[in-house]
């Protein structure tokens, strides 16, 4: 159970996301009522009790930003295995009903924003995860009822599936236009909520990037000079890299030999292009399209971890990507995500530094929930 009544002062070598990582005057925090109160010198000075984790490292916990509750299994016990795997929080894009969790100082981990069912085209294009729209009118008019019910975001699915048969091909490429994709973004501008976009391809992304959306979902087959506009207007990305993996290990058998192969090229190129994006600057964000094939929900954190690190990125960027950046696109920054005054006390020790193992989180020698 989480820490929600009481006091604990916590000591650790070093602190993971905190302005002064590292710092040995830094390595303190004092928990109090699920929150943390004090930091260093403060919560050392405390009459709380204090746990000695040292020589561990204290970090916030993990956050998963694209998950899908409604595949592979029944939601609530998706969740279940989330808070079991210690992610701080969720965001579910494209399901049948609205799930939002509470997010008042009673919430436990993890805590859920949700799309509900995500707005697509109609015809050979649509999605059962979303509700067929034609024309401007129409996307708007369904974004306004979804935000009458009270979701967290609004999720479009521009593009269809990746062609499996043919690497770098997307099945009906851009299905909604620029002016649909506006006309949503401007109803969630008004409720202040983010749009995040299913898109691959090119012509969808720059749609995305003029329309103004938040997050590109997926985003498999862009180019430099696309990678270079989302840096220059802080386009959020989550690459989904471990998505295509599991396709490609195949471990049910689904696809034969020419398919798996194409799978890899396809894997390959992503990663390519997510090596560009961290040297180009791009806001990249650890969503994992958990549900997915072979990606059973909370356990696929690390396994999208696992498929950055193998990619070339950079340790830092990896648990930036699942921790604090994560916590912003969510709308959760102070929340989670970090190690910070009054952020819920939702934390880990770990035997490494995971700024710089990032794979650590995956066994924690300690948690606070």
């Amino acid at each position: 159970m989480p820490l929600k009544a009481g006091r604990l002062a916590v000591i650790a070598a070093g602190l993971a996301g905190a302005a002064g990582e590292g710092s040995p005057e830094l390595a303190a925090v004092l928990l109090e009522d699920g929150r943390i109160k004090a930091m260093g010198e403060e919560a050392l000075a405390s009459t709380a009790p204090l746990l000695d984790l040292r020589p561990a490292w204290l970090a916030p916990a993990p956050l998963d930003a694209h998950t899908h509750l409604w595949l592979r299994g029944e939601p609530t016990a998706n969740l279940a295995a989330c808070r079991q795997a210690g992610l701080a929080a969720v965001r579910d894009l494209g399901n049948p009903p609205k799930r939002e969790r509470p997010q008042g100082d009673a919430a436990e981990p993890p805590l859920l924003v949700a799309s509900g069912p995500g707005l697509c085209a109609q015809g050979a294009a649509k999605t059962w995860l979303g509700l067929p729209c034609a024309g401007p009118g129409e996307f708007a008019q369904a974004a306004r009822g979804l935000i009458a019910s009270g979701v967290g975001l609004l999720k479009v699915f521009v593009t269809g599936l990746l062609d499996f048969n043919q690497p770098g091909q997307v099945e009906h490429p851009l299905a909604v236009s620029q002016e649909e994709l506006t006309a949503v973004v401007a109803e969630a501008s008004k409720a202040g909520l983010k749009v995040a976009v299913h898109a691959s391809g090119i012509p969808a992304a720059r749609a995305c990037l003029a329309a103004g959306v938040d997050s590109l979902e997926h985003g498999f087959f862009l180019d430099r000079e696309t990678l270079e506009l989302m840096a220059r207007k802080g386009l959020a990305w989550s690459p989904t890299l471990a998505a295509v993996e599991a396709h490609a290990a195949d471990p049910e058998g689904r696809h034969d030999a020419a398919i798996r192969r194409n799978l890899e090229l396809i894997a390959a190129g992503q990663a390519q292009a997510m090596r560009q994006a961290e040297e180009l600057g791009v806001n990249l964000i650890l969503g994992t399209d958990a549900g997915s094939y072979g990606l059973p929900h909370g356990q696929a954190v690390f396994l999208e971890m696992e498929a950055w690190l193998r990619a070339g990125l950079k340790p830092e960027t990896v648990f930036q990507a699942a921790t604090g950046r994560a916590a912003r696109l969510l709308g959760l920054e102070g929340e989670v995500g970090r190690i910070a005054l009054e952020a819920r006390a939702w934390l880990m020790a770990t035997a490494q530094d995971p700024g710089q193992e990032p794979l650590a989180l995956a066994k924690p020698l300690w948690r606070s929930f």
